[in-house]
């Protein structure tokens, strides 16, 4: 097994179990402790365990999602530049997707330099930028309201999604693991993802280096049904090449 599978399945174990052990996780994946203590440095530095002695345990909070109003400030510059090459994509008269994430919104700054958009959107904020644009059409999601988010998700909203058609859909995503793709803390945002995805002839996400070997609670999708990546620094060999095997392309924001 290699390092980093070995590392992503004492994460899964760690997730289940809350705790592991050093000596137990060297008999399971039949490896020498150091080797296990190494895995679990890693994974100290990146945010999901602490070490304890003779082990580490989950750290507390990394399965809950982080306040919207925490979230619209963070990256915020980064987003920004996400999003401003993400236009690029934008054309006239285009039927547009947008998820309810703080990156997503960004990019309704620049929708005046555009001509007759058509935009649907679960996000309740969104909606309410949208609704300055003389030249956007806007189609709010029905549903249930999600007060976390200030977005419109469950049955409901997967339901309504499928009724519309897209050219484009712009998403985000709290975390981005190489075992299982773009990653979420809410099913219920990440169902409603899905959906849009599945009435979209592009899929476009935007996300932000401090998104990528993070993981959250529930898969939105794997890499193959991502087609163009939209991220604000360079990316590792590694993360290049997985994504590339996968046929997405990657594009840096300037």
């Amino acid at each position: 097994m290699l390092t980093l599978e070995r590392q992503n399945a004492i994460r899964d174990i760690l997730y289940k179990e809350k705790a592991v052990s050093i000596n137990n996780l060297s008999g399971l994946f039949t490896t020498s402790t150091a080797s296990i203590r190494r895995d679990l440095e890693k994974l100290e530095q990146q945010g999901l365990v602490k070490r304890t002695y003779g082990g580490a345990v989950l750290v507390e909070g990394v399965i809950e999602e982080i306040p919207l109003i925490v979230r619209e400030v963070e990256q915020k510059e980064a987003k920004q530049k996400i999003a401003a090459t993400a236009a690029r994509f934008i054309a006239d008269q285009d039927t547009i997707f947008m998820d309810s994430s703080t990156t997503t919104k960004e990019l309704t700054s620049y929708f005046l330099e555009k001509k007759a958009l058509t935009v649907i959107t679960n996000g309740i904020r969104a909606m309410t930028d949208l609704s300055a644009l003389g030249n956007v059409d806007v189609y709010g999601i029905s549903g249930k309201l999600r007060k976390h988010s200030l977005s419109m998700v469950g049955n409901q909203a997967e339901t309504n999604v499928t009724n519309y058609w897209g050219s484009k859909l712009f998403f985000s995503c709290t975390g981005m693991w190489s075992s299982h793709g773009a990653m979420d803390y809410s099913a219920a945002e990440a169902e409603v993802r899905k959906k849009m995805m599945s009435v979209s002839q592009e899929v476009i996400l935007l996300c932000d280096h401090t998104k990528f070997d993070r993981p959250a609670f529930y898969r939105i999708c794997s890499f193959p049904q991502i087609h163009i990546l939209v991220t604000d620094q360079k990316l590792s060999s590694q993360w290049e090449t997985l994504l590339q095997q996968n046929g997405v392309e990657i594009v840096y924001a300037e």
